[in-house]
């Protein structure tokens, strides 16, 4: 549905030229709800504008079905307008003059051939229903709240009843509890729709929990592509498991690499640790460990574990509500666990940690 073949995009600035996106090559399916994530200034949001036809590339090619709407080589580049998109601005993009009703008619009345006004009516008021605004539509768009406005500015990407909807960071002005309501809502939504989405952010808690796969960004490039548990699981850098979320790393150096029974076995600062991720690492080599805090496993007695576990000292504690955070020192160095709030552990106590071999990552950098 969606093909973005070795994009380049290229800006003159007073530094000389800035290479923005470095040959980004995407494939989204019909149906697929895919997200670009990554820092500011990555390219994300330069590759988003090149699909909807608001930046112009200096290399590559653009599909959107089975239309070609750039190509760089045959120096072909279809207008927005012309495009089978929706689009979802980060500021909505609502006309303040306008009601909401006309705030969604507007892309219809703005087609060539003119569209009937009783097509126009009846295509506005289903997308209005679709976002729950049905009775608002003679309101003046200002005197909506935040996500009422968030949703109008879906229904007018929607009422075109384009293939594909386009999402520039639409949640990153709705405070957060209204985010978290939101974003899956929107999810659901374009999902019943039948939609295919390509949705950019920079906030890793919309990712995983909106997207079916996540392309992570930096500096111009994807770095790693995959289902938004695989991501979070499996990072294949240190950059990739940084951003998305909170991550233990440590140095440390293989003794033994994945054997018959699927575990290996690695020295690191925190002592001796077996991990099962598929590694073409040697033994002898060094490597970075990346452990998540919340499968760290903090024991007070060892009881119920298959083996003696490492015991090291709680050094700080921090509470969250939906859990404690306790910095623990294990071996020659510092790692952060997550447990319930129930589990009464307290600065100084000596507690065993158990990690199992599955939840250490190996990273290549």
């Amino acid at each position: 549905m969606i093909s973005i073949d070795d994009l380049h995009v290229r800006f003159n600035s007073d530094k000389g030229t800035v290479h923005a996106v470095r040959g980004v090559t995407v494939n989204v399916a019909a149906g697929e709800f895919y997200t670009l994530l990554g820092p500011s200034g990555c390219g994300k949001t330069t590759t988003l504008r090149c699909l909807a036809g608001l930046e112009r590339p200096t290399g590559g090619r653009i599909t959107i079905g089975n239309a070609v709407v750039h190509d760089t080589d045959r120096g072909l580049t279809v207008p927005t307008h012309k495009r089978d998109i929706g689009m979802v601005f980060q500021s909505y993009a609502i006309w303040p003059h306008l009601t909401v009703f006309e705030n969604v008619a507007f892309p219809l009345r703005e087609v060539r051939p003119k569209i009937a006004e009783n097509v126009i009516e009846d295509r506005v008021r289903r997308a209005l229903e679709l976002v729950q605004l049905s009775g608002y539509e003679s309101r003046p768009a200002p005197f909506l709240s935040g996500g009422q406005q968030q949703r109008l500015a879906l229904a007018r990407a929607i009422v075109r009843e384009a293939s594909v909807v386009l999402f520039d960071e639409p949640l990153s002005n709705l405070d957060a509890k209204l985010r978290a309501e939101t974003r899956l809502e929107l999810r659901n939504l374009v999902k019943r729709l039948g939609m295919t989405a390509l949705y950019v952010t920079h906030d890793q808690t919309e990712a995983l929990t909106m997207a079916d796969r996540v392309a992570v960004m930096r500096d111009g490039e994807i770095v790693q592509e995959a289902p938004p548990v695989e991501i979070y699981q499996r990072p294949n850098s240190r950059f990739v498991a940084s951003f998305i979320g909170q991550c233990n790393f440590a140095d440390g150096t293989v003794r033994s690499q994945v054997n018959g029974s699927g575990v290996g076995v690695l020295d690191s600062e925190w002592g001796q640790l077996r991990f099962t991720a598929a590694s073409d690492a040697e033994p002898g080599e060094d490597v970075t460990i990346a452990l998540r805090p919340e499968n760290v496993r903090l024991l007070s007695d060892g009881a119920g574990t298959p083996e003696p576990a490492p015991t090291g000292e709680v050094v700080e504690t921090v509470f969250l509500g939906e859990c404690v955070e306790c910095r623990v020192r294990l071996g020659n160095g510092d790692l952060v666990a997550r447990i319930h709030p129930g589990q009464a552990v307290a600065v100084g106590d000596r507690v065993g940690v158990q990690i199992a071999p599955e939840d250490v990552a190996l990273l290549s950098g």
